[in-house]
């Protein structure tokens, strides 16, 4: 028996726990909108406000993930991840009891605080504790793990509130986040992570905790070039699945139902690509050049959108082939974001660079809404489209030399 084979059990426990923290990460993100209907009608909260709710999550959450990611270097992961699953549950919970606009900002703001130890903890974690032959398809299974979240929670949620209440429904998902949480308490000695192997270093090289030294790391060009790529990422996803269903309507009179189905498929396809795409990281060497060049043929799916006028089938069928290639990429984009990460700072990289997707998503709007309300609906794709050059000019671009803090050196 191999060395990998023999660490095979002990891969299957780490991604178990850390995925279900991860699920449920994403799972009560998407909670929130399926729960909006029901303030609405219940406590009469209008939708304006429950919308600041909504960027209210998205913006602690970045801001809390770069201040987590320093923790989890200077610390260690486990605490950090225990402590913040822990807030994000019993926030979540509480809202169950929430009355009115108010309660419900609090309480999400505290969620959001605790969804920010997710990506810096659980990365440290994995790769501290997963073989090194199979780290692209553990990432890819932290991801799909995520996509299982979004896809669960709409239908639990409406489900449950609309047969019981939307209180029962925040009830009982919050009593599974809990069993979640026992469990890692209870296996957490099979999680190890990469933060407290370097603790020792960093503590006999006390310079390395400076400011200026985490500055230099996370301003360095390739940290700055990963953040630029997550955040062009995020726009040019967020013109698929925000404005596509309305944008494809106007295009080519496809009814709201069919184009929804359409980015469903896009959605779908995207997920199991992840996996798919963890295996391929795994037996190759360039990461970046794999994720150009899945980029580029998507380019020319979503350009055929843009300027064909496609049967619906063959619609569906190109926007689920974009959808490949954009899943097909993230176990690639993960391992590039590690080629970089000096050992003992993985929690405050990975941190940075995902808020760049919190920075994509928050600009998205201001750029498509108005490129929806004022100009022709190609116009949509064709921004998307450019969103994605630029995708692929961050990740081609010379990165230089890594500026590691000194503890890391």
């Amino acid at each position: 028996m191999t060395a990998a084979t023999a660490d095979l059990p002990s891969d299957f426990k780490v991604l178990g726990l850390i995925c279900g923290g991860h699920f449920l990460s994403h799972f009560y993100m998407l909670a929130l909108p399926a729960l909006m209907i029901f303030w609405h009608k219940d406590l009469g909260i209008s939708y304006t406000l429950l919308g600041i709710v909504l960027s209210a999550r998205y913006v602690t959450t970045g801001v809390a993930q770069i201040l987590c990611g320093f923790y989890v270097d200077r610390y260690g992961a486990m605490p950090i991840l225990l402590s913040g699953l822990l807030l994000m549950i019993t926030a979540m919970g509480l809202l169950a009891f929430a009355t009115d606009f108010w309660m419900i900002l609090v309480l999400v703001i505290l969620a959001g605080i605790g969804d920010g130890v997710f990506h810096p903890a659980d990365y440290a974690i994995l790769n501290g504790s997963i073989s090194g032959g199979r780290m692209g398809r553990a990432f890819s299974v932290h991801t799909f793990s995520g996509y299982l979240g979004f896809a669960a929670a709409p239908a639990f949620i409406t489900f449950v509130a609309t047969y019981w209440n939307w209180q029962t429904a925040v009830l009982t998902s919050v009593a599974a986040g809990y069993v979640v949480w026992l469990l890692i308490i209870i296996y957490r000695a099979s999680l190890k992570d990469d933060a407290v192997a370097a603790l020792p270093k960093q503590k006999e090289q006390a310079t390395g905790d400076t400011l200026g030294d985490h500055a230099k790391l996370l301003f360095s060009r390739p940290v700055l070039l990963l953040f630029s790529f997550f955040a062009m990422a995020s726009l040019a996803s967020s013109g698929i699945l925000s404005f596509s269903i309305p944008a494809l309507n106007a295009l080519h009179g496809t009814s709201e139902v069919e184009a929804g189905f359409a980015v469903s498929a896009y959605m779908l396809v995207s997920s199991f690509a992840v996996l798919a795409g963890g295996w391929i990281s795994d037996h190759i060497h360039r990461q970046d050049t794999f994720a150009a060049l899945s980029y580029a043929t998507s380019i020319v799916a979503i350009l055929a959108i843009a300027v064909l006028p496609l049967h619906y089938l063959v619609l569906v069928l190109v926007l689920g082939f974009a959808g490949f290639c954009h899943g097909v990429i993230r176990p690639a984009r993960d391992l590039m974001v590690r080629a970089v990460v000096p050992r003992g700072s993985t929690g405050k990289v990975f941190g940075f660079v995902f808020t760049g997707q919190n920075a994509g998503g928050s600009i998205a709007p201001i750029i498509l809404g108005p490129a929806m309300d004022n100009l022709a609906p190609q116009w949509i794709f064709f921004i998307t489209i450019g969103f994605m050059v630029l995708c692929i000019a961050t990740i081609l671009a010379p990165r230089g030399p890594m500026t590691k803090p000194a503890a890391a050196e």
